[in-house]
């Protein structure tokens, strides 16, 4: 290449983003339609076999998009495989047609565009061709990134002579890009004119693989993934906008899953290959055939397991032993309608237990339920940190558990609603009788010689109190079968504030508090080196606060990794009445070692984390408890600090190890360094 032609090309590119920018202007919203085909395949059989299908999607969506970011997809039509639900099928165009933003999201990156209007700051632009496409000059340009240790695209977009229009694009990921388990990442796109010189996309191709490292029962070792989109009948500046715009990224139509095969037929933008109508016969028949024994068995062994690690159904502490039970929620029975049964019986405390309710909705578009619960059972105390997890496995193996316990017995009733969007704010009214509840056992598998962790009582009494909460949480909102349910975000912030008022002058009573908390848990893309989690939480109290009701933070979930948590507290948990508490943790991914200029630190694949935290607990202006002897507090910080190491071991994907180094940075009788194993959940 020489430097005029790069020159030449840097220029075409120029107006290129110039020309998108202005046609970009000129649109505030639009809709189109889109067929969205999705193929999963076993790379260890032949590509021409129906065999090597291992799932496949259809659907049919209609999209909204509006300035500068607001987008909605409704799921009109969809069919697939028999080995997937109809309800797990949400495929449907999503972020991958915003092409031409100025930064792509990438869940941990943010990656530029090659059309962003900074993008000559990153990208070296190559004249590689000139072709003649429907009688229309196009320049075929190379795109290079310019650093190979930022996130950024590489591969080739062709522009229009003259007019300087985008008509395709054809990219894959540099090496700064990595994704857990996958790997050869490809993104196709191709646009035209729909009229009025808006240039939209027409056809769209995302594709990829996915590699296992140790295989998994039913579950092929080595899959490529093929998304395959084509989109018409685009609508510009209707200004029909969907009433729940910016809320719900993605509405299933009720009868989504009741077109016939005529439709289908009549609505597929391109017919089904012979490979693709034999995968849905052959899929359809291996679900439909009477399973084999060896299949049964395993099926059966993991159905066990699922219902092992399921409270309802099984669950052991210090306080109740061995716990079986029943539990189940009627979700079906309406949309606007929940009940709930759960019936068990202790071991250890040799008593059923039981707890009931039920859930009315009054209005969708306001998000307004009513509802109750009756309860008789073990509950544990709140904790900052491990408040709803499941200590079961172990307590049992080790008799490790952060949660104390205590009996409750009586009836709670709320009501909750939308205030503006992403917002919930809750009320509820609480009638219970609460005792302490003893240690029942000292069993464990293997470490049946450690001392038992005692249950600190707490203090008997009828507790009759309002309490109320308002929250935020950014991410998105799916709508399926009259249901709204949140999407897992990469980038999210939720935030809470939260009070509970008991009192003899307001109701009879045996407690008199006032309990006030915040907390707040954000996840964020900082400077694109990798995602920063922050877990921050305040509370405080006025009057008598039981020990039942403290702020107490946890010592977690024992010797593995668990982001944003103490780890060097040796099975100790700080409380008091009032606390506060700062968590972070950084992952910086490979990008540490990428962005330095030493070539052998750049090679190397692990990645790279930092964490930390403070906090406080302690008493004031309160009057003492009998259990309060035996409880620990911090009115001095107490503060840690570490990093971690992963990516250890991919070739034995999903188990890829990481490790953890912790040291602690105050005084206290706890642990002064702490060393931990852990799987990260995947691009955490």
């Amino acid at each position: 290449m020489t430097a005029e032609a790069d020159n030449f090309a840097t220029q075409v590119m120029r107006q290129a983003i110039a020309r998108k920018n202005d046609l970009l202007s000129r649109i505030h919203d639009y809709r189109y339609d889109a067929y969205i085909k999705f193929i999963v395949r076993d790379l260890a059989k032949d590509r021409d076999s129906a065999e090597s299908v291992f799932l496949i999607t259809e659907t049919q969506t209609t999209a909204y998009w509006e300035q500068p970011d607001k987008y909605q997809e409704v799921i009109s039509a969809r069919q697939q495989s028999s080995n997937l639900p109809a309800e797990n099928n949400l495929v449907s165009v999503g972020q991958i047609l915003n092409f031409n933003t100025n930064r792509i999201d990438l869940q941990k990156y943010s990656v530029v565009s090659p059309t962003a209007d900074d993008a000559l700051d990153h990208y070296r632009y190559h004249l590689l061709d000139t072709l003649y496409i429907s009688e229309r000059t196009v320049f075929r340009l190379a795109i290079e990134p310019k650093s190979d240790a930022a996130p950024l695209f590489v591969g080739m977009i062709d522009v229009a002579d003259s007019t300087f229009d985008v008509l395709a694009v054809d990219v894959g990921a540099n090496e700064a890009i990595r994704f857990d388990f996958f790997e050869n990442m490809r993104y196709r796109q191709r646009l035209r004119d729909f009229g009025e010189d808006h240039w939209m996309p027409e056809e769209i191709h995302f594709s990829g693989e996915l590699h296992v490292g140790v295989p998994l029962p039913g579950f092929p070792e080595h899959i490529s993934f093929e998304h395959a989109v084509t989109l018409d009948n685009f609508r510009f500046d209707a200004g029909d906008a969907p009433a729940t715009l910016g809320e719900y990224l993605v509405v299933v139509d009720e009868g989504a899953d009741d077109v016939d095969s005529t439709s289908w037929e009549e609505q597929r933008s391109a017919p089904l290959s012979e490979v693709e109508h034999g995968a849905y016969t052959r899929i359809d028949s291996i679900e439909n055939r009477p399973r084999a024994f060896g299949s049964k068995l395993l099926t059966g062994a993991l159905g066990t397991i699922a219902l092992s690690s399921n409270p309802d159904f099984f669950r052991f502490n210090r306080v109740e032993a061995a716990y079986l039970g029943a539990g189940w929620t009627w979700r079906n029975l309406s949309p606007d309608l929940i009940l709930r049964a759960r019936l068990g019986y202790s071991f250890g405390r040799e008593d059923w237990q039981q707890r009931y309710g039920a859930q009315y909705r009054l209005s969708e578009g306001q998000r307004l339920w009513v509802g109750g619960t009756y309860q008789e059972q073990i509950v544990s105390r709140p904790t900052i940190v491990s408040a709803g997890s499941n200590p079961t496995y172990l307590a049992l193996f080790a008799k490790f558990d952060p949660l104390d316990y205590y009996r409750e017995k009586g009836a709670s009733f709320f009501v909750s609603t939308k205030l503006v969007n992403f917002t919930r704010l809750r009320l509820q009214y609480n009638d219970f009788r609460q005792s302490s509840a003893e240690v029942v056992t000292d069993y464990s598998i293997f470490d049946d010689e450690k001392l038992q962790r005692p249950n600190t009582p707490i203090v008997d009494g009828t507790l009759r109190s309002l309490s109320g909460s308002i929250s935020f949480d950014s991410r998105p909102l799916l709508k399926q079968a009259g249901r709204d349910y949140y999407f897992n975000s990469f980038t999210y912030t939720q935030l809470s504030l939260g009070a509970e008022y008991a009192s003899p002058s307001f109701i009879k009573n045996d407690f008199d508090f006032l309990r006030v908390f915040v907390r707040l848990w954000r996840r964020q893309r900082t400077l694109n080196m990798g995602l920063t989690t922050i877990n921050a939480v305040a509370g405080i109290s006025s009057g008598d606060l039981p020990p039942q009701r403290y702020f107490t933070v946890d010592f977690g979930r024992g010797a593995f990794v668990q982001p944003n948590s103490f780890t060097t507290m040796n099975e100790t948990n700080f409380s008091g009445n009032r606390a506060a508490m700062v968590y972070l943790n950084h992952n910086f991914d490979q990008q540490l070692f990428r962005r330095s200029r030493i070539p052998l630190l750049r090679e190397i694949p692990f990645t790279v984390s930092v964490h930390g935290g403070v906090f406080w607990t302690d008493f004031v202006d309160h009057t003492a408890n009998p259990s309060d002897a035996d409880v620990h507090t911090a009115p001095s910080a107490y503060s840690e600090i570490g990093f971690g190491i992963g990516n250890l071991t991919p070739m034995i994907a999903p188990f890829n190890f990481a490790v953890s180094f912790t040291w602690q940075l105050s005084s206290y009788e706890t642990d002064r360094f702490e060393f931990r194993l852990g799987v990260p959940t995947p691009g955490q």
